[in-house]
């Protein structure tokens, strides 16, 4: 049976009417905008510098070549353990071995030029000395009218002649040990330039780089090998200069690496660049970096050259009040609020700000532990607004 058409409106109106009803009791009974919330508590917050940086050997030693050279042995290989004064290399220049063959044959002459005048010179001194005591007893015969003008022309003859002899053969000496001195300069030189001709290890390390092979020719300047501490790494990181206004030394550091998994190693700032070096990142900006040293707690499974990533603890505090970055919004002329739900509504609160990272922030005024405040604060909920805690996920 059909209702009459007034009789169907009044129904509809009802039926409205109920659920207009229904949807106020509701909200009335706890119901509102379904809102993520944050409990106000106390934590932590660490405010970190981040950046790439690489691993590099503590103290490592390149070994270049010095002159040219040919490869004659290679005892050790990439990788290898080795022990302090272990000969890593050793090369063979010939024109040098024939001019220390040369210089060795011209010092042995020259030694013995030197000895023969130094012989000679002790001869004549002997020699002149005889000559000028038979002056003198010339000459008191002479005096007495015993000997004859010729004899003392004879004696004083000697004596001039001895004298001559003496200076003539002193500077043939001096010549000869200069000579000697100049041949034994050389030699020494030399003996230097072979002795780099074997290249030994001057620390208990590894082998970290070996570039030649046997038989080849090498002109200065070419790395020959590279030996360092294998236990013993650092990490070099170009900072940016803009984020460097907060590291110091000393600084804590944590370092993570596709390497270390989930694991984490740290460290400690140890070395900050005078200056800032001109850089080209990836996308080919031109940046301002300036070099830190960071000094690793252990080295752990890190190699020279691998990638790590840094972070600088440039401020910590513990045992303050966080809530989540995003839960706080900037209003106005850069005040900074959160939405705050008291009695399941909300309100608008001021708050003071102190240290944060991109995660969390320290509330230093406007809240209290226990307070809540809406976890996403983009949700732009007017005041008064009643709210309903979602569901956690």
């Amino acid at each position: 049976m059909k209702l009459p058409k007034l009789k169907r409106k009044t129904y509809m109106w009802i039926g409205v009417t109920l659920v207009v009803v229904t949807t106020v009791g509701a909200l009335a009974l706890g119901g509102g905008t379904e809102a993520a919330l944050t409990e106000v508590k106390a934590g932590g917050v660490v405010r970190t510098v981040s950046d790439t940086g690489y691993v590099q050997p503590v103290e490592d030693f390149n070994f270049y070549a010095t002159q040219s050279a040919r490869v004659v042995e290679l005892p050790v290989e990439s990788g290898q353990v080795v022990a302090q004064d272990q000969t890593l290399v050793v090369l063979e220049n010939l024109d040098l071995s024939i001019q220390s063959s040369e210089t060795r044959s011209q010092l042995s002459q020259a030694s013995a030029a030197a000895a023969s005048a130094r012989t000679a010179l002790e001869t004549a001194k002997i020699q002149l000395k005889d000559a000028e005591d038979n002056l003198a007893r010339v000459e008191k015969l002479y005096q007495a009218g015993v000997a004859s003008p010729a004899d003392y022309d004879r004696a004083k003859l000697q004596v001039d002649t001895g004298q001559q002899s003496v200076l003539d053969l002193t500077a043939r000496l001096n010549g000869a040990r200069q000579q000697e001195a100049s041949l034994a300069e050389s030699l020494d030189s030399m003996s230097a330039k072979e002795q780099q001709l074997v290249v030994r290890s001057p620390l208990p390390g590894a082998v970290m780089s070996l570039p030649v092979k046997k038989g080849q020719v090498l002109t200065p300047g070419v790395l020959v090998v590279s030996v360092a501490a294998p236990d013993q790494m650092e990490v070099k990181a170009d900072i940016l200069s803009d984020d460097l206004g907060e590291v110091r030394l000393g600084q804590r550091v944590v370092i993570t690496a596709p390497v270390l998994g989930q694991s984490k190693i740290t460290g400690v700032v140890e070395k900050i660049y005078p200056q800032a070096e001109e850089k080209t990142s990836a996308l080919g900006v031109v940046q301002r970096r300036v070099p830190v040293i960071i000094r690793l707690d252990s080295a752990s499974v890190l190699k020279p050259g691998y990638e790590v990533r840094v972070a600088i603890e440039t401020a910590t505090r513990d045992n303050v009040l966080v809530v989540p970055r995003e839960s706080v919004r900037t209003v106005g002329e850069g005040q900074k609020e959160v939405m705050a739900v008291v009695d399941g509504k909300v309100r608008h609160l001021p708050v003071q700000l102190g240290v944060s990272n991109t995660e969390t922030v320290e509330i230093t005024g406007g809240l209290q532990a226990g307070d809540k405040v809406i976890t996403d604060g983009s949700q732009n909920l007017a005041e008064g607004t009643r709210v309903k805690e979602a569901a956690a996920k």
